[in-house]
């Protein structure tokens, strides 16, 4: 009933194995198996490994080539389009798809491109010249259990990451093409809604879940609506796709009568959809929802039966035909977990049958949720470290509710355009908003509605979703030897977590590399400072990053909270006075000035020279008497090369962090 689902499975887990390394020899095993499965006559097996080789193809083909070395070694002049545009206070954050290099067409390639300024205004579709010289997207991290967002950034294409100064942007003109076009429609229905008579918080909101725009939201409503597991409705899907289907086809009723008018219907809502796809930037849960959304079309017009997991696995399969990075990121798995647990779970854990239509309609809302949250739950609370308990009672209030706000919102929208300002319309779009957050936040304020700082690792998802799938089969022919399955899984789970959790030390120090100053963190039981050689002017921002640095690894460890450590400061084996650090049985020195270049009465563990130190390093070594000189990561390159030589000539025991950072563990 579903011959797509295990071709589009097949055809991943080639994708898969493309990016887990390893060269042709994964595709010419799977070649050989494929063969040896046709001698064999077993048809079915053999085309699946030929969909998996397909793949491993596709992936390969579309892998991005790696660029010169004289792209990083000098500023060039690069042209290309701008993919993505996020702003930032002041600072704009761009992906440019460059094609361009020195007025001469180059193979295109993916950089990610910081302009410290709001100008020139770029925007999504604008072609864009500019001078810069680009970084390679090295691995950045430097803790246990730190995100590296350079690989997630790798595994989209991104091959290199820039500084751009606003005066080196020459040239920022709109992209021709249709596709362009299109895109640039976006706009223009931003500024439909911003001139909408609507709250701020209505505005906001209908501009995110219309146009995929999160940044007009505030920082309070995302947390708001993420603590209570409703964060979804931010992030366009089916069901938005859904509503705009609705509007579009309940405009055209009047068509009805006509001959062929049922067909024209369904014609121009499928071409509406596809425009509302591409406008919003073709992000995998929209395109995802408009496949299955046109094939449905597309069968009741041929008066063919509907399958929803051969939708599904159709999506899939065009989605990764074009763009097989899609496959790592996290909204291409959301969105497939959560409708293919809908299709699979729904229907069957509703305990209601058909005879009862009312009933199952009303416990359908409870089913679907639940179902959703069995397929993304775990995906999620492993990315995010956060379960939202109470999400049973928001999602069930949000889905009665969010149709006719974001239909509205879309009626309303319509209305502006044709310059009709409709304010009761407005205002009961702003009602229904109102009464969206008043539950989210009854919700956010009761006891135990989440639970935070989880941790869990890779192995516990395989092992919960090798259980979810057994459930699945359990439910749907009723085996007892898969309920005895599924025991003897989880308990084994349990018993292996058990044995091999890792015991992990209590006092831990780490010098972290940064370019613009060194920071060093100290773990003490469930505490953590942070010494930093940064002014006084940039410490908040210093323990913001360090903050996001540390996210997982304080989760891990059951930490709640960062402190920067003052002159003075004392905190059990952890001591610093002035630019001496003493912890974890070892003493730093920390020299960013010549003047702090002094004898001590003992011998330190280490003297890091870093940036702002201009003097002589072999006699900051022979002053200091520390067993060892630390060159920091913020050094300038040549200084740091020089300091090398120097210090390898007169025989000093010397590191450099600029490649791997300093670790120390305590007793």
């Amino acid at each position: 009933m579903a011959p797509l689902l295990p071709v589009a499975l097949a055809f991943i887990v080639g994708i898969l194995l493309e990016g887990a390394g390893g060269g042709v020899w994964p595709m010419v095993a799977l070649i050989t198996a494929a063969i040896v499965l046709l001698v064999c006559k077993r048809i079915y097996p053999a085309i699946l490994s030929l969909c998996a080789v397909a793949g491993f193809f596709v992936a390969l083909v579309r892998a991005p080539q790696p660029l010169p070395e004289e792209c990083f070694e000098r500023r060039h002049s690069w042209s290309g389009t701008v993919a993505e545009h996020r702003e930032y206070e002041g600072a704009q954050m761009v992906i440019v798809r460059v094609d361009t290099c020195e007025g001469e067409a180059c193979p295109s390639f993916m950089v990610k491109c910081l302009v410290p300024s709001m100008l020139p205004a770029l925007d999504e579709t604008d072609r864009m010249r500019f001078s810069a010289r680009m970084q390679s997207l090295d691995s950045n991290t430097d803790l246990p259990d730190e995100d590296d967002y350079n690989a997630t950034l790798r595994r989209l294409g991104i091959q290199a990451a820039t500084v751009i100064e606003p005066d080196s942007v020459t040239v920022v003109v709109p992209e021709s093409g249709v596709v362009y076009d299109i895109r640039r429609m976006r706009r223009d229905v931003q500024r439909l809604i911003a001139c909408a008579p609507l709250d701020v918080d209505s505005r906001s909101f209908l501009i995110a879940a219309l146009t995929g725009d999160r940044s007009w939201l505030a920082a309070e409503t995302r947390e708001l609506f993420s603590v209570t597991g409703i964060a979804h409705v931010l992030a366009l899907s089916g069901l938005h796709v859904g509503v705009l289907s609705f509007v579009v086809t309940l405009i055209l009723f009047p068509f009805t009568g006509m001959a062929g008018g049922r067909y024209l219907r369904m014609t121009v809502t499928v071409v509406v959809l596809w425009i509302f796809t591409v406008m919003t930037g073709l992000s995998p849960s929209v395109v995802r929802a408009v496949v299955m959304a046109t094939l449905f079309a597309g069968c009741t017009m041929l008066q063919r039966v509907w399958c929803p997991l051969n939708a599904l696995g159709a999506a899939a399969l065009l989605i990764l035909l074009f763009a097989p990075e899609q496959v790592y990121t996290l909204g291409f798995m959301l969105t497939f977990l959560a409708v293919l647990s809908i299709i699979v779970f729904a229907g069957k854990i509703n305990p209601f049958d058909y005879r009862h239509p009312w009933l199952r309609l009303l416990a359908g809302y409870l089913c679907v949720t639940v179902a959703a949250m069995l397929g993304t739950g775990m995906v999620c609370a492993y990315n995010f470290h956060i379960f939202p308990v109470g999400f049973l009672i928001t999602n069930i209030a949000v889905s009665l509710l969010l149709p006719p706000l974001l239909g509205g919102g879309v009626v309303l929208l319509l209305l502006n355009a044709a310059g009709v300002r409709a304010a009761w319309l407005g205002g009961a779009v702003d009602s229904l908003m109102d009464l969206v957050q008043w539950v989210a936040r009854g919700v956010a304020a009761l006891p135990c509605t989440t639970v935070d700082g989880l941790w869990l690792s890779g192995w516990m998802v395989g092992v919960y979703f090798v259980l979810l799938s057994l459930f699945a089969m359990w439910l749907y022919r009723r085996r007892v030897v898969t309920l005895y399955a599924m025991g003897a899984i989880g308990v084994s789970a349990v018993v292996w977590g058990t044995m091999t959790d890792d015991r992990l030390p209590e006092h831990e120090a780490y010098i972290v590399r940064s370019v613009s100053e060194t920071s060093m963190v100290v773990r003490e039981g469930d505490s953590l400072y942070v010494h930093t050689t940064a002014t006084r002017g940039r410490v908040d921002d210093v323990k913001a990053r360090m903050e996001r640095r540390c996210g997982g690894y304080m989760t891990r460890r059951g930490i709640d909270r960062l402190t920067v450590m003052a002159d003075g400061m004392r905190s059990g084996c952890t001591v610093r006075e002035d630019n001496l650090v003493v912890a974890c049985g070892k003493s730093f020195v920390f020299v960013s000035r010549d003047s702090q270049v002094r004898n001590y009465a003992f011998t330190p563990s280490y003297a890091v020279v870093c940036r702002g130190f201009r003097g002589d390093v072999c006699a900051l070594a022979m002053t200091v008497g520390a067993d060892s000189v630390l060159l920091s990561r913020d050094l300038d390159r040549r200084r740091h090369d020089r300091y090398v030589r120097e210090l390898t000539q007169a025989f000093i025991p010397h590191r450099s962090l600029r490649d791997a950072p300093l670790h120390v563990v305590g007793r």
